[in-house]
């Protein structure tokens, strides 16, 4: 094992306990994973979590988009649900592995160029 490998062992091992893991195998469909921290009050949350997603979406798309009273009124709500989602779906503590694998690959590339 090279010293950038062993290195990178030592550092995940350093840092195994310190994250939750935002996703999760799937119970039912193999090779599938699922968030761990995305969840709804029900069904109209999630209509509605759909509602804004779309409104947010046909808005980026054509910002000109005809106006209706009652989508404007409520665009700084559907802004907080879509802010909501992607909190909900950002990883939570797994940036401390993410940048030891960083380092890693960094090191290697360094290494290799070296050789």
């Amino acid at each position: 094992m090279n010293p950038n490998e062993e290195k990178l062992l030592k550092n995940l091992r350093l840092h195994s306990n310190d994250h939750s893991p935002t996703l999760v195998p799937h119970p039912w469909f193999k090779e599938k994973f699922q968030p761990t921290f995305f969840y709804l009050d029900g069904h109209a949350d999630l209509l509605l979590t759909v509602r804004a997603l779309l409104y947010l979406s046909m808005r980026a798309i054509n910002p000109n988009l005809g106006s209706d009273d009652l989508m404007d009124r409520n665009e700084e709500e559907f802004i907080h649900q879509a802010i909501t989602i992607a909190n909900r779906l950002m990883p939570l503590g797994e940036e401390a592995l993410m940048d030891q694998l960083n380092l890693f690959y960094r090191e290697e590339k360094k290494a290799n160029k070296e050789e």
